[in-house]
């Protein structure tokens, strides 16, 4: 995706989790190793809880199978001191069985921490003695990274109080497993000719991941919140190459504006998902989306708008209804919430012609047009 801009914005661990992690089923970690297994050149990848193995995939020892207790004492060091371990050596790994046939000679072990307790690993394996290459041990911080930002957030919704903060996160809790799966197979895809670009993209996605889900304030600012896009729209970019372009045109006076936290984030996948995507698959043609924020007499208004295949007039009366699932209705009501009393928000859109959504905030405040 191409992107084009008139300027640039600036506890203590327990043994008493016999389970795994909320959020991590031997059945969600066995399709995690598998997507590992695929990107990494290795012989295996093992995913682990602080007591047994949820997932191993690959070739090696017999006796790394699901729900077989955590084998080797390099991983329980690793779950121990919440470090990262490089074995080089087949002494290194302590495998508790002197005459195992395994062909493992390294590996990288990972930890997975949620809030300062570690619960479990990551682990890569190869046949080969010595040190591990610089991508799988980047790999395996990045996905060890990238896991436990989900397991936080597994156990901050089995967590919290919905009071007060309960729009707000449920608007930061929606991972959206196709756009999270869309990336990660970006990422396989990638992989085997670019390395680096690869790595690059799994950076890029727990920065995002970070951004839309570890921050809980209520207020940022429109450069913070652009930022957010800017992340979201690189990994977009991945996926659909120059097919698909962005423009943000922003007066620059205005980055400081404050705006409720993933005020704009939403409304871009909206235009990106229901709208450019699906326009481009359909006819071809390239998609556009443009981020506009300018004064006015008596607002600051900023749009979103795209080329894409629109919605009908009944669509559009119903666009802000909240609805079960992360689909349109769900994210334009969620923001318009968060803007009660702080600005407007509306819609309009033609079948086949795109969609504009226009946003309000009174600029009383901020001063006559420049």
């Amino acid at each position: 995706m191409s992107m084009e801009r008139t300027h640039r914005w600036p506890q203590e661990d327990r043994e008493d989790g016999a389970g795994a992690p909320p959020g991590l089923t031997e059945e969600a970690a066995q399709k995690i190793a598998r997507i590992i297994y695929r990107i990494a050149d290795v012989e295996a990848v093992a995913i682990t809880d602080r007591l047994r193995i949820l997932a191993y995939t690959g070739g090696g020892c017999p006796h790394m199978r699901p729900g077989a207790p955590v084998q080797t004492q390099a991983t329980r060091r690793v779950l121990d001191t919440g470090a990262l371990a490089l074995v080089r050596d087949r002494e290194e790994l302590h495998c508790p069985d002197p005459d195992c046939p395994s062909p493992i000679q390294s590996a990288v072990v990972a930890p997975l921490h949620v809030g300062g307790r570690v619960v479990g690993a990551v682990k890569l394996y190869r046949t080969d003695p010595g040190d591990m290459p610089p991508y799988a041990t980047r790999l395996a911080q990045g996905m060890s990274e990238l896991l436990s930002l989900e397991l936080s957030l597994a156990e901050s919704e089995r967590q919290r109080e919905l009071l007060a903060e309960a729009r707000l996160d449920a608007l930061q809790a929606q991972i959206r497993p196709h756009f999270l799966f869309n990336v990660l197979n970006t990422v396989i895809a990638t992989s085997r000719q670019d390395p680096e670009a690869a790595r690059r993209l799994l950076t890029e996605l727990s920065q995002f991941l970070r951004s839309t889900l570890s921050d809980h304030r209520e207020q940022t600012t429109l450069a913070e919140d652009l930022a957010v896009v800017d992340l979201y729209l690189r990994l977009e970019g991945a996926r659909f190459g120059s097919r698909v372009k962005a423009t943000v045109d922003v007066d620059p006076s205005l980055l400081a504006l404050p705006v409720p936290v993933l005020t704009l984030e939403p409304l871009v996948e909206n235009a990106v998902t229901h709208g450019v995507a699906v326009r481009e698959a359909g006819d071809g043609i390239e998609g556009h989306v443009v981020i506009r924020a300018r004064r006015r007499a008596r607002a600051v208004v900023i749009l979103v708008a795209d080329n894409g295949v629109g919605m009908s007039p009944d669509r559009v009366r119903d666009a802000f209804q909240p609805r079960v699932g992360t689909g349109l209705g769900l994210g334009l009501w969620n923001v318009r919430e968060r803007l009660r009393g702080r600005a407007s928000l509306s819609l309009k859109s033609r079948p086949g012609r795109g969609t504009v959504v226009r946003l309000a905030f009174p600029a009383a405040a901020w001063g006559p047009p420049a």
